[in-house]
């Protein structure tokens, strides 16, 4: 479905981020700031911007919530949408830097067309344009796969690449040079890399996965028109982590957690479903 971009930054802010309401935290409003600039940057470029996915997707796959902004099916042309996610194995991580218990995709879609690696350049692009990161700090990892696009673009040139075994990738399914998550229902895997930035000092020296010292803020596919899913590339940036790379606020745990809960409930009490079991995981 697409959307109007001013109704979606509300519906968004109003069920993922919360209202935008006299008191609302300033770590939500530079999140749903972030949402729009990313929507703004690209629906200028003519994207279509689609609603998101609901939370609760009705399978058991993640306890029943969405996990990531993968579609059964994609709109014909380039589209870009804000998709609030939250995976049930980081209930046991608060402490861990960036880990989030609802966080929001900021992902584009292309056609096939456009080519495996157009994705990642305009994402890159945006990355270092408009959030002003800078590409020397960014580290690639990924696989084989990733060689040609790193050695034929100037602006990826700029960062490190740490190259992993196709076969362990592909194993791991984590995104970092392949993307399978054991049981997705609407993919069966695709070629990826993912991207990293330093969240601390000491970071310049020699790199292997997994990364010590950075964040990870996104993950492209790099995926053809034989393995790509539903025949589209893309992939996106985790909003929030996106902004704490750009030097701003972002929502902690606990803020995400109490979001979730709240959303899961509304999207529940709208629909008539029962709260999803992974939810529990969540819970007090």
């Amino acid at each position: 479905m697409e959307i109007d971009r001013r109704h979606f930054v509300n519906l968004t802010a109003a069920g993922g981020m919360g209202l935008l309401l006299p008191g609302t935290s300033s770590t939500v409003r530079a999140a749903t700031k972030g949402s729009a600039q990313f929507l703004d940057h690209f629906a200028g470029e003519g994207a279509k911007v689609l609603d998101p996915l609901p939370l609760i997707t009705g399978v058991g796959f993640n306890g029943g919530l969405r996990y990531d902004d993968t579609r059964a099916s994609y709109p014909d042309g380039v589209s870009v949408c804000i998709q609030p996610s939250c995976r049930v194995e980081d209930a046991g991580k608060s402490g861990d830097p960036g880990v989030l218990a609802l966080f929001h995709i900021a992902v584009l879609n292309l056609p096939v067309s456009a080519g495996p690696g157009e994705a990642l350049r305009q994402l890159m692009r945006f990355a270092v344009e408009t959030e002003k990161l800078d590409p020397e700090k960014v580290v690639f990892v990924s696989t084989e796969v990733f060689e040609p696009h790193f050695s034929s673009d100037p602006l990826l040139q700029k960062g490190r690449f740490v190259k992993r075994d196709f076969q362990e990738a592909r194993a791991a399914g984590d995104g970092s040079g392949f993307f399978s998550p054991d049981g997705h229902p609407d993919t069966d895997g695709f070629n990826s890399v993912s991207i990293h930035y330093p969240i601390e000092d000491g970071s310049e020296g020699p790199l292997a996965y997994p990364l010590s010292g950075f964040l990870e803020i996104g993950e492209i596919s790099l995926a053809d028109a034989a393995s790509g899913p539903a025949g589209t590339v893309g992939g996106g940036f985790g909003l929030e982590r996106l902004a704490l790379a750009s030097g701003r606020q972002a929502p902690d745990y606990a803020e995400s957690r109490a979001r979730l809960l709240d959303l899961a409930k509304q999207e529940a009490a709208a629909t008539g479903s029962a709260l999803p079991e992974g939810l529990k995981a969540f819970a007090d």
